[in-house]
């Protein structure tokens, strides 16, 4: 759904007209950004799911990434997957021969390869992402039309508290509750059992 249609949606659903001076185009734009960011976070969605490369540089081992990345789910080296360890363990590779790396540890959005690669090497690397923020009219986010009451209670929980609307946000906040379940309940066959993130009570 393009980003025009979004805020039409979300208009409409909070019962204000086009034209209203507090809900103007940039206004409604950030919210939309920031519920999509919300959607974001709350699971490892399938349809955030990216690949790349990390292509290694001799002697060095931190390896920035980019937004929109979120969060690092895999990382192979010739198909064969390297182990993640905590910053704790990484001593324990420094002074490893190893030609390729065989490790990795996180460190706010840097990856560390270790041993500390000696050449180049091209490392596969599959991640999550964020949504990238919308601005155009016909913009469209990853986010699958099926699912998009999900992104339109996130935003309807913004519009509330930019109102004082306690009724809207808990009306709001539970739809956004139970599109978050079915939406988890159609990828856990995939995906496993969901760790959800619910917020509760008017924040005001």
């Amino acid at each position: 759904m393009q980003l025009s249609a979004i805020r039409t949606e979300i208009l409409d659903a909070a019962g204000l007209a086009s034209d209203d001076v507090r809900f103007g185009t940039a206004t409604l734009n950030r919210m939309i950004n920031r519920a999509l960011r919300s959607v974001s976070k709350e699971h490892d969605w399938p349809w955030l799911q990216s690949s790349g490369t990390i292509t290694t540089v001799a002697d060095q081992t931190a390896y920035t990434q980019a937004s929109p990345w979120r969060k690092t789910i895999r990382l192979s080296y010739q198909s064969t997957s390297l182990q993640q360890i905590g910053p704790l363990e990484a001593p324990n590779y420094f002074d490893l021969t190893s030609k390729n790396p065989t490790v990795y540890y996180m460190e706010e959005q840097q990856v560390h390869l270790l041993p500390t690669p000696n050449a180049v090497f091209s490392v596969d690397h599959s991640f999550l992402t964020f949504e990238v923020a919308l601005s155009g009219d016909t913009d469209e986010p990853a986010l699958p039309d099926d699912y998009m009451d999900m992104l339109f209670a996130r935003a309807l929980m913004l519009v509330a508290i930019k109102l004082r609307d306690s009724e809207l946000y808990n009306l709001a906040g539970e739809d956004w509750k139970l599109w978050i379940r079915r939406t988890a309940d159609d990828v856990m066959q995939s995906k496993g059992p969901l760790k959800l993130t619910v917020r509760r009570g008017f924040p005001f």
